[in-house]
């Protein structure tokens, strides 16, 4: 095994660090929130029994291969001879959750190891294995402390967006009938304002929005209302709207040389490819080249948007996609906030596919995202 990070399991508290550090693991491959649950559920439940009995418990979580494929694993070791055994309720519960479930205590070893299989549409590598440990080694510590403030945190932007909704609805209302009637009615130069200001508030739906998005994530209510489509029909029916949004730059879109069909959320699919297209048009000087492309083989289906703007550094291209990250370099000459490229991964990896970014030998970023194929 792998291991990519580690926690000790001493009291209370520490279960529920090792919860949400097995969560964050599965995300960092991508998993789906489905899996992600499932897996930190059965480490949680192992975790409780370990620190009723004792307080020299330690969870290590890591990957294996094995099969062809690769297994993320939980692996909670306890003193020789502790009075846990495999018939204890909590057991049988974790047992029921995962595919892989071991229960060794004699006086050598004493050990249970927790594992789930990585579905190979992830395409998960070692040298993204070493990524992850190389992430979880600058971790700090998780505190009861810090869990409170974030809980409040997500609380407070729930409740801020959804109070901020109900005016800025009213105020775009109203500006699109000021708008209307200005046609005829007002002056050129206080058209050009209601224009500026129906911009702005534009603007501001989609930053509310994104926090909606976030704190919907954070707490597992994200909906999705999935259909199967053909990836050529549906991306003919979004080149418009994606080329209306960059007027400034040359978007082109190949199709993929045979219609597959993938099963979608089409609204939530629609945000990921808006996110990724205004991101490399964002990143990149006026008149030049956005690219969409698409692959496929018998498993999954593989899109790319290619740009040919500043690029990303390579010690950042597994930290974009991590919630309000923005790197130093461009953080003071770009505006944002780091939450479009967090929610687009979250949709995908809810869509049981896979999202990552490469830099351009030349110049630019290429971001992929990868879709499972439905099988007629």
């Amino acid at each position: 095994m792998t291991e990519i990070t580690r926690v000790s399991l001493k009291n209370e508290m520490d279960i529920v660090i090792a919860h949400q550090r097995m969560i964050s693991v599965a995300r960092f491959f991508s998993l789906p929130v489905s899996i992600q649950s499932t897996i930190a559920s059965s480490i949680a439940e192992v975790s409780r029994i370990v620190v009723d009995k004792t307080d020299r418990g330690l969870l290590c979580i890591g990957v294996e291969k094995g099969n062809g494929r690769f297994l993320l694993i939980g692996h909670i070791s306890f003193p020789p001879n502790t009075d846990i055994g495999l018939s204890e309720e909590g057991l049988q519960y974790a047992q029921l959750l995962v595919p892989e479930f071991h229960f060794d205590n004699d006086a050598r070893t004493a050990s249970i190891i927790v594992g789930i299989w990585i579905p190979r549409s992830l395409k998960l590598n070692n040298a993204r294995i070493e990524e992850a440990a190389e992430f979880f080694s600058t971790i700090q510590p998780i505190t009861r402390q810090s869990r409170l403030l974030d809980e409040k945190k997500n609380e407070f932007i729930s409740v801020a967006s959804h109070e901020l909704r109900t005016p800025l609805t009213s105020i775009m209302a109203f500006t699109q009938l000021a708008l209307d009637a200005g046609e005829t009615e007002a002056s050129t130069k206080v058209l050009h304002y209601l224009e500026i200001i129906d911009h702005q508030v534009h603007k501001l739906h989609i930053l509310i929005q994104q926090l909606l998005d976030i704190s919907r994530i954070d707490s597992g209510k994200m909906d999705y209302h999935t259909e199967e489509k053909g990836w050529n029909g549906y991306m003919k029916e979004m080149v418009p709207t994606l080329t209306h949004m960059v007027p400034s730059h040359r978007l082109s879109w190949l199709p993929c040389p045979a219609e597959v069909l993938v099963c979608i959320d089409v609204l939530r699919i629609e945000q990921v490819l808006i996110n990724l297209v205004n991101n490399a048009a964002k990143y990149s000087h006026p008149d030049t080249n956005i690219d969409i492309s698409c692959s496929s083989d018998s498993q999954s289906l593989t899109i790319c948007v290619r740009d040919e703007g500043i690029g990303i550094s390579k010690n950042n291209v597994s930290r974009i996609f991590d919630k309000y990250f923005r790197e130093e370099s461009v953080a003071d000459k770009y505006s944002g906030f780091g939450m479009g490229l967090y929610i687009a991964s979250a949709i995908i990896r809810e869509h049981n596919g896979a999202i990552w970014a490469e830099k351009n030998q030349k110049a630019g970023s290429s971001f992929y995202f990868s879709l499972p194929i439905s099988v007629p």
